[in-house]
């Protein structure tokens, strides 16, 4: 590939990265409504919310394996092969043999998991309350992994065909359905009422079934209509399965990782699964907004460019992608680290969510936040693997971290309770970033890790002195007295967007000072993008 079509490439996939962040944000935003309204009618302590956020953790992190995750990495490659050769036909029955396996599977998972948390919830009795409730809500909100995980399946396919849009906003429609669910709870039962909560589980049930309509009526645009289809001796399902299953196991294990720390967290009480629930909702924002939206775009180029055996757009494609991801998330991280208690309390803190639950919920986020860039980062760090077929690599990668974080776990979590679950998190990310990184050096020797560490500490310089002007900015505020005779949420607004404006506006000087090239990229994609 030219010098000057590596350019159009970088060009084509800021403005998608944009596309889909904007996409993304607005599902971040609803998400941040829900959240809100869920904080202030459940609270954070209590055994209902504890419950709910246990429950909805498995079908949650199915869909992250089997419509999000190791699916994805697999079938994106593939369609986007048959794409760009113009075979819609193959690419269609492609799609309908790969959605036919995947539903059969997440029925039997489905069905097995419900029957047996159904039968242990009801004829057994647990000492812990918020572990007998999980249990009983169980086989409620396990259905939803089907639903989403057939909308992962749409969306990976509208994505082959670079539409991102949409299956970024898909999200809205669940985050709707349950902000209207809520509502309607707080006029009818008490958040401690048995039946506010199977109502509100039932929510999610019919947020899934819209969400695949939305999607479907998006694919039936583009010509595809889904045929049921077991072809399990087809060339292509069987070079699909064995792709996936390593895969499978590899994004299993960030997964599964989620759902040690909500289990271990039910042992430290229903108030460490709230404070690890709303501070882990707050660090996948920004993760969502770029780690998330930066791999959905970059995954079909790199795929191109390894079809096309053009290694050095390969490499190139990498160092752009985790460059523009440090770019966004390490003043984010800035932020959160001197702003946090107040964006907490500013979002959080009414209704049955008071002042313990903002200050559990900022000691879990503090060391969530040491880890936020390698959550971000590790979306697109694996994209090489994938791009060229291989899943076992970054499976081994995985199994070996989740080791490593399930020792820190149980070594933490008794001296610092959900703090303890957070930082085990964050050592795990970094340790499988920088095996990752040691490994695509491997296979690809043309890449070199360099660029990326010098973008990396000119960046970190440039949020340093963000972080510098926010805490100096909060400080200022805080010596002033007409603050303090502000309603509580107007003067944490006030205190929140005024450290956001200082830290955003020195950090983009700063980068300009440094000439830095992101600041240009960004306004160029975006100027791009309106012209459009």
């Amino acid at each position: 590939m030219s010098e000057e079509s590596n350019k159009l490439e970088k060009k084509s996939l800021g403005r998608s990265l944009y596309s889909t962040t904007a996409g993304i944000l607005l599902s971040r935003i609803s998400g941040l409504a829900r959240d809100i309204l869920s904080a202030w009618y459940w609270g954070a302590t209590g055994v209902a919310q504890a419950a709910y956020n246990t429950a909805f953790a498995f079908p949650n992190n199915l869909r992250a394996l089997f419509g999000e995750g190791a699916f994805s990495s697999a079938f994106v490659p593939m369609m986007s092969e048959h794409i760009s050769k113009d075979e819609k036909d193959a690419a269609w029955k492609l799609a309908s043999r790969a959605i036919t396996l995947q539903l059969l599977v997440l029925l039997a998972i489905v069905a097995v998991i419900s029957i047996g948390a159904g039968i242990a919830g009801f004829r057994f009795v647990f000492a812990n309350e918020t572990a007998q409730t999980t249990l009983q809500i169980m086989p409620m909100v396990m259905p939803y992994a089907v639903f989403v995980c057939v909308a992962g399946a749409l969306s990976a396919m509208l994505n082959s065909l670079h539409s991102f849009f949409l299956p970024a906003i898909v999200q809205v429609i669940f985050n709707a359905v349950q902000i209207g669910t809520i509502i309607l709870l707080y006029f009818g039962w008490k958040n401690d009422n048995p039946t506010a909560l199977w109502i509100f589980c039932g929510s999610t049930i019919v947020a899934g079934i819209l969400q695949d309509l939305a999607l479907i009526w998006a694919c039936r645009r583009y010509g595809y209509r889904y045929r049921f289809d077991l072809a399990l001796r087809d060339v292509e399902v069987r070079a699909l399965c064995m792709r996936i299953l390593p895969g499978l196991i590899g994004a299993g294990v960030v997964q599964l990782n989620n759902v040690i720390d909500k289990v271990l967290a039910v042992k430290l009480g229903p108030e460490a699964v709230g404070a690890l629930n709303f501070s882990h909702r707050l660090i996948y924002l920004p993760v969502g907004l770029f780690g998330v939206a930066m791999g959905m775009v970059a995954l079909p180029a790199l795929s191109r460019a390894q079809a096309q055996d053009d290694r050095q757009g390969v490499c190139e494609c990498q160092n752009y992608a985790l460059r523009t991801i440090l770019f966004l998330a390490l003043p984010c991280t800035a932020f959160l680290l001197i702003c946090g208690d107040e964006v907490i309390a500013f979002l959080f803190q009414r209704g049955a969510f008071v002042e313990a639950a903002t200050q559990e919920t900022n000691y879990a986020l503090c060391y969530y936040l040491i880890g936020l860039p390698a959550f971000c980062c590790l979306k697109v760090a694996v994209n090489p693997f994938f791009a060229r077929k291989d899943t076992r690599t970054p499976m081994v990668i995985g199994l070996g971290c989740m080791v490593v974080n399930l020792i820190l776990n149980l070594s933490l979590m008794w001296s610092m309770r959900q703090a303890g679950l957070a930082l085990a998190s964050s050592i795990s990310s970094w340790l499988n970033i920088i095996l990752l990184f040691v490994f695509n050096r491997k296979y690809l020797p043309e890449w070199s890790a360099i660029p990326t560490i010098k973008s990396a500490v000119v960046l970190c310089l440039a949020s340093a002195l963000a972080a510098l002007a926010g805490a100096g900015t909060l400080k200022g505020i805080y010596s002033l007295d007409f603050i303090e005779r502000m309603p509580l949420t107007t003067g944490l607004g006030v205190l929140v967007f005024a450290c956001l404006g200082t830290c955003a506006v020195v950090y983009l000087f700063a980068c300009v000072a440094f000439r830095r090239p992101e600041p240009r990229e960004l306004f160029g994609a975006l100027r791009r993008r309106g012209k459009k």
